[in-house]
């Protein structure tokens, strides 16, 4: 928007931006360089070449391919230089500027209050919320409904001197009894430290979990067994039931966490994020180049998202219901019919792990992957008729 001369404000609520960073970083190449602008090298901490799913019963699957097919991102730099791109563009950067509230104006504009250190207000042509999960712009203009129980909450720290951890693969720990309907990780950097965490259900006490999997796991717990922690626990909400019903009004558009544009599956929101937040600059422009600020005109952002990734989400939510409530017992046994059908020679072959339900769906073609689908399929059924 900044490109076109419009005028832009960024209200970032936190004194630094990127500051504290929840995310793990952990992106897919392909479409990450497809939506991303180009990065310094430095931005990037490693480059991983494959994936160790462990069951509950520690039974393994591994996932490898001959180059690498993620990255891990410095997230709070990452998000310190798209900042900076966009004031070099002429956007304007307020720190430690939270919006507490808005109303719109007699002129149908939108009349932000923004508070400081003081407390003030701005009026803008257009609003996008991108502030995550829990939104209250978003939340105040009924764009969605709440659904906390499609939410997980994450914990993750960082640390060094970690024993028998292969630097070109990420680990992922699934079981009811650390990860409570989602997944702990190890995702590790090429200095030598890593990327603890796990996400959890709603319900569950993630800070328990947490120290649970660290503490108890019998893979993970002797891995850590002499780190040493190197950043703060971090916490923070994931919303992973797929997207919201709208995400556009008069003035408004939503993107990113606040819009849950969001893979259901792993929680990744940084290649959706950029593919979304690229198409809401787009349609601003356009409503303000145009003089049209109506929903009728704001609708074709909703129209371009949903066409980009809005199969990929509806797919990606039914695999998380399938798969993430499912008794231990019932996952150890998906595992084994996995691994017995040769399921991660056809994973392996994977084009892009970001738009994955198109790629499933390509896939599944192959009885195999078929075979292991519909065995979740019918092992799950009490669980996700449930959701």
């Amino acid at each position: 928007m900044a490109r076109k001369n419009i005028s832009v404000s960024i209200f970032e609520e936190h004194p630094q931006v990127g500051v504290p960073s929840h995310c793990s970083g952990h992106v897919g190449i392909v479409a990450f360089k497809r939506f991303s602008p180009e990065i310094p090298r430095r931005l990037i901490e490693n480059e991983i070449i494959g994936a160790v799913l462990h069951a509950p019963n520690g039974q393994p699957l591994i996932l490898q391919r001959p180059r690498p097919v993620t990255y891990v991102l410095n997230r709070c730099e990452f998000d310190q230089y798209l900042a900076s791109l966009a004031q070099d563009e002429g956007a304007n950067l307020h720190l430690n500027s939270r919006v507490a509230g808005y109303s719109r104006s007699d002129d149908g504009q939108i009349r932000l209050s923004i508070r400081d250190d003081r407390e003030y207000q701005v009026k803008c042509k257009i609003l996008i919320d991108a502030s995550g999960c829990g939104a209250s712009i978003s939340r105040y203009a009924r764009f969605t409904k709440s659904r906390r129980g499609l939410l997980v909450n994450s914990a993750q720290l960082s640390v060094e001197n970690l024993m028998d951890v292969d630097e070109d693969f990420v680990e992922v720990y699934f079981g009811q009894g650390f990860a409570p309907g989602f997944f702990g990780w190890i995702i590790p950097r090429r200095d030598g430290t890593a990327k603890v965490g796990i996400a959890a259900g709603a319900r569950a006490n993630v800070r328990e979990c947490f120290e649970r999997f660290v503490r108890k796991h019998p893979v993970v717990s002797s891995k850590l067994s002499r780190s040493k922690q190197v950043s703060p626990l971090t916490f923070h909400p994931i919303p992973v039931g797929g997207a919201v019903n709208r995400t556009y009004d008069d003035n408004i558009m939503t993107v990113g966490d606040a819009a849950s544009q969001v893979k259901p599956t792993t929680g990744g929101g940084i290649v959706f994020g950029l593919a979304c937040g690229r198409l809401a600059g787009e349609a601003a422009s356009n409503a303000i180049l145009t003089g049209d600020l109506s929903a009728k005109c704001l609708k074709e952002y909703e129209r371009s998202w949903r066409e980009l990734i809005g199969f990929d989400l509806k797919a990606m939510s039914f695999l998380r219901r399938l798969l993430y409530r499912l008794p231990d017992r019932n996952l150890d046994h998906i595992f084994s019919i996995a691994n017995e059908l040769g399921a991660d020679e056809i994973l392996n072959t994977t084009p892009d792990i970001d738009f994955q339900g198109r790629t499933l769906f390509a896939l599944a073609r192959d009885p195999r992957l078929f075979i292991t689908l519909l065995s979740a399929s019918i092992l799950s059924a009490p669980s996700w008729m449930r959701n």
